[in-house]
């Protein structure tokens, strides 16, 4: 009886100890993961690759957090403090109840949608997905096909008399329907042949402000397997390639003497160094006054070679802004469409 007592405490000791070294070993990895995610950005491909699904690190803590409450072990518990910490820095105030800005502001409230609809997208449906939950004043489209315009002015085309579209380019068109009138200004200085960026100037009563609607290039990791080229050297390609495209757009944006927002498909996270660019000069509206991690792509479930596809596991699609506004809301829509994003929707208010 004693031998038999003696044996299960051990045994109960032993996984005691190996949950322990197992949740020090997780710590020691998160903590590898921020230190090099800091200094080294997306310098390296795979670090670059791993900063975009940053979320997933965390996963494990939905498991060790409640086993440290059975493992009764001082040192199990302080193995959970380091990635509990790093959560909470970059992700924790997103699960706390939004604030927005107290600052005094004036006019009417703009409502902004930005929606990556899927070049391929033909279905009424797609049209209509602009419009859950209430009517935006301005709508920034990507992958906007030529067909797909016919179905937007004939299905939604009364609510948004003004609008800027070009498709001229495969599978890179971009539009923005808006409630108030628009002029579309002079992008050439910014043009390259791996993205679309739009540029239109918005007048509402006596207020003007810019509004870029952007789509840059994707690092398409399961392409890269497909053609058989290397991962390793297209993934640094593409993230170099976006980073350079954002220096020109914020810099571009910096000559503006009017409000700017800047809205759409980023293919970047906001653990990338493109966000960190952009985060310098302009505010982010999910950050600001979003809840949750706001993930937006892809919109659905699917697979890859019989490799299941999680859907939402990256936010992709952003709407910023810069000091002239403040944001009131922010949220990502749950209807799609045809389209493999889901749209992001923000209200911003005009500062005083």
């Amino acid at each position: 009886m004693a031998t038999s007592l003696r044996s299960r405490l051990s045994v109960k000791a032993a996984l005691k100890k190996s949950c322990t070294l197992v949740s020090w070993l997780y710590a020691a990895w998160v903590v590898l993961w921020f230190v090099l995610h800091g200094w080294l950005g997306d310098t390296i491909w795979w670090l670059a690759l791993l900063n975009a699904f940053a979320p997933l690190l965390f996963v494990p803590l939905a498991l060790i957090l409640p086993a440290s409450l059975v493992c009764r072990r001082p040192s199990f518990w302080a193995s959970v403090v380091p990635p509990l910490a790093i959560f909470l820095v970059l992700y924790g105030h997103l699960f706390l109840p939004a604030r927005p800005s107290a600052s005094a502001i004036e006019g009417t409230p703009l409502t902004i949608v930005s929606h990556n609809i899927w070049w391929y997208s033909q279905s009424e449906e797609t049209a209509h997905a602009i419009l859950a939950g209430g009517t935006p004043d301005i709508v920034a489209l990507q992958e906007l096909a030529p067909g797909m315009v016919e179905m937007l002015v004939k299905e939604v085309g009364d609510l948004y008399p003004y609008r800027a579209v070009g498709t001229d380019v495969h599978r890179y068109g971009v539009g923005v329907f808006s409630r108030y009138p628009l002029t579309e200004l002079d992008s050439s200085h910014l043009a390259n042949p791996s993205w679309r960026v739009q540029i239109c100037r918005v007048v509402v009563g006596d207020q003007a402000f810019i509004v870029y609607n952007v789509h840059l290039p994707v690092s398409n990791v399961l392409a890269y397997l497909e053609e058989g080229t290397s991962v390793a050297g297209d993934v640094e390609a593409s993230f170099t390639n976006r980073e350079a495209l954002v220096r020109r757009l914020v810099a571009d944006t910096a000559t503006r003497t009017e409000p700017v927002v800047v809205a759409g498909d980023f293919n970047s996270t906001d653990q990338s160094d493109v966000y960190g660019l952009l985060a310098q000069s302009l505010t982010d509206a999910h950050r600001a006054v979003g809840w949750g991690f706001g993930h937006t792509f892809p919109a659905y479930a699917g697979s890859w070679k019989g490799i299941p596809i999680i859907p939402r596991l990256m936010r992709l699609d952003m709407i910023f802004y810069s000091d002239g506004f403040t944001a009131l809301s922010s949220r990502v829509g749950l209807t799609h469409g045809e389209s493999d994003h889901l749209p992001v929707v923000a209200q911003l208010a005009w500062r005083r």
